[in-house]
């Protein structure tokens, strides 16, 4: 693998693709971590220092609330520096832990700021969330056609569209007219066509409410609630259209 001067995270989704956070973001020269002599910027402000990702504690981190799934990382080196692994940390919730990234390296700029005409494109899985803890150091996938594949259907097909909705249970004893309560719930988002899992995401604990945004807005989804105290399953709707569906 060649060095390159610049070097650029992006593609980082999440279960919940609007959120992103990470206590750590290490790049690695074989077993030798390189990151130090580069400078850390990043495409959006998180709540959190960008110093968290190099500070080697997980009890500290960088939370970005919006725009998650479109946060890009830069580190530009003083020389080209050849990176082939990275260590990455997670924080305590698992909903806004990415699965999957893409790291880019490259050198020639434009303008008056760095733009780098990348030469160099890796992939990598992160594997399962660990709470509050840094994974081992990764190597690049040597198939790459599942991460791109990952990436191509929660990233590059995301869209506009927007799905809000809420989850109520019914009151018990039952009453005329029947009355309900807001519901705690994971709310699964299916896509019609396939059947796919597309997000995961829970309801507000107090008011039921929630909404998948970004959604590919060209076809129709199943909303599906699990409730944690009975594990039992309830379609809320089906055949959902999402906010800027194409009539």
């Amino acid at each position: 693998m060649a060095a390159h001067k610049y070097w650029q995270a992006l593609a980082m989704v999440s279960p919940t693709p609007a959120t992103l956070e990470l206590s750590e973001f290490h790049l690695y020269d074989g077993v030798t971590r390189v990151d130090a002599a580069a400078t850390l910027t990043a495409s959006a402000a998180p709540s959190g220092a960008l110093a968290n990702l190099k500070d080697d504690s997980t009890a500290t981190g960088c939370y970005w609330a919006a725009g998650g799934d479109a946060v890009v990382l830069t580190w530009t080196f003083p020389t080209a520096q050849n990176v082939d692994g990275i260590v990455i940390g997670a924080r305590t919730t698992s909903s806004r832990y990415p699965s999957a990234l893409v790291l880019r390296g490259g050198d020639t700029t434009t303008g008056t700021g760095p733009s780098p005409e990348y030469s160099q494109i890796q992939f990598y899985g992160l594997g399962r969330f660990v709470s509050a803890t840094k994974t081992a150091v990764l190597k690049p996938l040597g198939n790459a056609s599942a991460v791109v594949a990952k990436t191509r259907d929660l990233y590059l097909c995301s869209g506009i569209g927007r799905i809000p909705f809420e989850v109520v249970k019914e009151v018990l004893p039952a009453t005329t007219p029947k009355t309900y309560t807001p519901q705690w719930a994971k709310v699964r988002l299916e896509r019609d066509i396939d059947g796919k899992v597309m997000r995961e995401q829970w309801s507000d604990p107090v008011t039921g409410l929630g909404v998948f945004e970004d959604v590919d807005e060209n076809f129709t989804y199943t909303l599906t609630a699990i409730y944690p105290d009975s594990g039992m399953r309830a379609v809320i709707a089906d055949r959902i259209k999402p906010e800027g569906y194409p009539e």
